[in-house]
């Protein structure tokens, strides 16, 4: 239900926020944010409606970041990382963090298949453990992949790539979809590179 309402809802979006419309790139966008935001162990506990607010979230902050984040950091995440994997990744966990604060943690709202809460909660039944462990791992991740991004800058700039665009580009195994406006107008040998 979260994938069905991101792609519905990336269309919405960029009605909104790109001047020319929404392409197909926006629906492709839109359920692979919201997958990324639902993936969570929230799906477990939030019946489908929430679900789809979960996803329509995720396909907005991918949007927005698309939008307006990604023209400026092109050329260190030319594959969209942070637009699809890491806004809608916080906004899952943020998501999953209010899942432990209001329905594991304490019992002010009633939520899905809390017979499994025990099984995939290590700390379940102690007070704000669940609240405090899902804290503790989303920001032991953001601070793996600050430490993984910089170990992998300061590599660059020894051998020589400061600036990385072009290094993991897609148009060197495939056509993507900025190639069609391309084809006919210069070779193939010039197009990779």
């Amino acid at each position: 239900m979260a994938e069905l309402s991101g792609g519905m809802f990336s269309y919405i979006w960029a009605n909104f926020f790109y001047p020319e419309g929404p392409s197909i790139m926006h629906l492709q966008d839109g359920v692979l944010a919201a997958g990324v935001a639902a993936s969570t162990p929230a799906c477990m506990f939030l019946p489908p409606v929430f679900m789809m607010v979960v996803g329509a979230g995720g396909s907005l902050l991918a949007t927005l970041s698309f939008r307006f984040i990604q023209p400026s950091i092109e050329d260190q995440d030319s594959q969209g990382i942070t637009s699809l994997h890491l806004l809608p990744g916080l906004w899952g966990a943020l998501v999953m963090e209010l899942v432990c604060i209001f329905g594991i943690d304490n019992t002010y709202w009633s939520l899905e298949n809390m017979g499994l809460a025990s099984q995939i909660m290590p700390h379940y039944g102690e007070q704000w453990a669940s609240t405090e462990t899902q804290a503790l791992v989303t920001a032991f991740s953001l601070f793996v992949g600050g430490l993984a991004g910089a170990f992998t800058g300061i590599i660059a700039k020894l051998v020589g790539r400061s600036d990385l665009a072009g290094s993991f580009s897609d148009h060197v195994f495939w056509i993507v979809p900025g190639d069609f406006m391309h084809i006919g107008d210069m070779s193939a040998l010039n197009k990779i590179m």
